[in-house]
């Protein structure tokens, strides 16, 4: 069957893009797992210091709490020491 030079053409340029497809399906490949990678580790990244940011929140809390118990058994006492002496 002889081809049209339209259908040559065609062909040859399906016959290229066939060729580019194969041609960069790893390097493309190597992208979207590099931009999975990425994406995996970004998402780690966030939850780490999300943990981290909890953990300071929870330590800072307990510490000022502290200072608070601290400076109410302060008053406590110095209400005690004033009521005494009235």
């Amino acid at each position: 069957m002889d081809k049209t030079a339209v259908e040559h053409v065609a062909l040859d340029g399906l016959k290229k893009y066939i060729e580019d497809v194969i041609e960069y399906s790893e390097p493309l490949a190597d992208i979207h797992n590099d931009i999975f990678d990425n994406k995996q580790i970004t998402e780690d990244n966030h939850r780490y210091a999300m943990e981290h940011i909890h953990d300071e929140y929870e330590r800072l809390y307990s510490e000022v709490q502290n200072e608070i118990d601290s400076f109410q058994n302060q008053i406590d006492e110095l209400k005690q020491m004033i009521e005494e002496k009235s």
